[in-house]
This record gives C-alpha cells, sequence and structure tokens, in this order.
C-alpha cells in the first residue's frame, strides 16, 4: 500500500539567523511516518543549531507511534503546547501517560519513547518545542533515524498503581517529574514572573530546566512591556490575536498574527506590544537559558 512507504521530508527548512519572522502559511509543510507509525502533518517554521518550531497535527483518531523508519525516541527535553484539541502522550516503555488539552503542555525529559495519540473527534495541533537539536540542519529525520535503537515491549499503562489510585496520583507525578517521564502542565503548575517597572508584564513558565524554559505571556488591550532580553535564543509564537514585537537596539518592528513565530538571537533587547483592542496571547520558548 502507498501509505506503507516511508515520507522523507526535505532536508533543508528555514534558516533561523538574525530576527527572523515566518508566517504560518509561509511555513513548509510535510507528511511523515508510515502505515506502521501513523502519518502525521508538520508545519515546520524554522530551525537552526539551537532552537527549532514546528506544529504537527493529528487527524480525528489519529496517533503516531513507531517503526523500522520513523521512531519517535529522542533525547531532548521536549514540550509539547496543545493549540487545539487533546493530546494523550505515552512512554511506551513505562505505561506513563499524561493528557493535554489546549492552553496545556505536556513535558517530559531526556532519552525515551513516546507515543501521541488523538482521542477526540476533532482535530489535535500540537507546537512542538525541544532542546538541544538532536542532529544536524542539512540531516533528515528519516536519515537520523537508522541509527536510533528499534522499539521493544509496549506497556498499555501502569498496571503497578491498579488499587492504589488515585491514592497514588501525587507519588506517581512526582515520580515522572523526576525521572522525565510525560507529565501535564497548566497555568496552575506555572512558575510566575512579573518583568518590568514602568510596563509590567506576566509571563508564565510551564517548564523551566537546564535545556529550555517554555512559557506564555498575555497582554491586554493597549499593553506592552518594558525592554526584555535572555542569554539563549528565543522563539515567540502568536496563539490568539496580534503582536508587535521592537528592537530598541535596530528600530525593527515587526507584526505578526496568530500563529506567526518571531526568532531573536541570544541577548537582543526586544518590547512585546498589543498595539490592538483585543487580546493578545503568546507563548514563548529560550534556549538554552532563560536569565
Amino acid at each position: 500500500m502507498a501509505t506503507d512507504k516511508p515520507k522523507n521530508a526535505p532536508k533543508q527548512v528555514n534558516p533561523l539567523k538574525g530576527p527572523t519572522v515566518v508566517r504560518h502559511q509561509d511555513a513548509s509543510r510535510f507528511l511523515w511516518g508510515d502505515g506502521k507509525s501513523g502519518e502525521v502533518a508538520d508545519i515546520v517554521y524554522g530551525r537552526n543549531e539551537k532552537i527549532a518550531t514546528l506544529i504537527y497535527k493529528l487527524k480525528p483518531g489519529g496517533y503516531f507511534k513507531s517503526s523500522d523508519s520513523w521512531k519517535s525516541f529522542f533525547d531532548q527535553d521536549r514540550f509539547y503546547y496543545v493549540l487545539k484539541g487533546e493530546l494523550a502522550v505515552k512512554d511506551p516503555s513505562t505505561g506513563d501517560t499524561a493528557i493535554a488539552r489546549a492552553g496545556e503542555a505536556v513535558l517530559f525529559r531526556g532519552a525515551r519513547w513516546h507515543f501521541g495519540y488523538n482521542f477526540r473527534t476533532e482535530e489535535c495541533a500540537v507546537l512542538d518545542w525541544y532542546g538541544p537539536q538532536e542532529r544536524p540542519p542539512h540531516v533528515s529525520e528519516l536519515e537520523f533515524g537508522a541509527t536510533k535503537p528499534r522499539f521493544g515491549t509496549e506497556q498499555d499503562g501502569r498496571s503497578d498503581l491498579l488499587q492504589r489510585w488515585p491514592q497514588a496520583l501525587a507519588s506517581a507525578r512526582a515520580e515522572a517529574a523526576n525521572s522525565g517521564g510525560p507529565i501535564t502542565l497548566t497555568r496552575r503548575d506555572a512558575l510566575p514572573f512579573i518583568h518590568g517597572d514602568e510596563h509590567p508584564v506576566l509571563e508564565l513558565l510551564f517548564a523551566s530546566t537546564e535545556k529550555l524554559t517554555a512559557g506564555v505571556a498575555e497582554l491586554m488591550p493597549g499593553a506592552r512591556s518594558d525592554d526584555r532580553s535572555h542569554p539563549g535564543d528565543k522563539i515567540m509564537f502568536v496563539t490568539t490575536g496580534k503582536l508587535h514585537v521592537y528592537l530598541p537596539d535596530s528600530y525593527d518592528w515587526f507584526e505578526l498574527d496568530t500563529w506567526d513565530m518571531l526568532y531573536l538571537p541570544p541577548k537582543t533587547r526586544h518590547q512585546y506590544w498589543n498595539y490592538t483592542d483585543q487580546p493578545l496571547s503568546f507563548a514563548f520558548l529560550v534556549v538554552p537559558h532563560y536569565a
């Protein structure tokens, strides 16, 4: 069958060098996978040696697993922020599973397998962020997959927790967080920072590890931030509304619509602006260090 043939994505995507805007409509579209692994639609915005942005989509009832060609095994910290629908992520080696809905995220860390599922009747769209880069930009995922191990036995779930649930809920979550297993992150779990004296802005850090920091920010109509900068590479991705970003050192003024992204190199001074009368929200990623 045609669906059983592996699909090799192009090796090159938009390079991220200086400050770079990538529009949703200009991102590269890929279809990867095969009959065994499942087939997934990717929207790849761009990447460099440190940072990247892509969205993957799962159709209703869709999933990704593993095959001889496509192996969902990564030695990274991986942050999946759900833009639409609901995502279930399972570590098939342990049975640990995390479920996130729109506005929530799944985080897992270190060298491990993961399978993803959409058990809902609507399309699932997920912002896929990770660190560090696993492969050079000139090597495709299919080529790199040949160097990865083959998957063994899949666990349906945590059968060791039967007859101990929900008593073991807190300890199981702590165990997964400490070991790097998949956990669900919500606004209630976020680490809050309020930046700025003249123009304070609340940033909610869903995850901050040695390899990446990812979170969200919201600006009410007419609001803006003071100057911001980070020692690491940064990406801003608009989830709702229209974002303007000003670079005071170069006088650049960027306008981003929903599902557009902006890349900034390390130590780039910038300001967030909501120049409209509508609410604005955006997600951000900094690799490797936020401050």
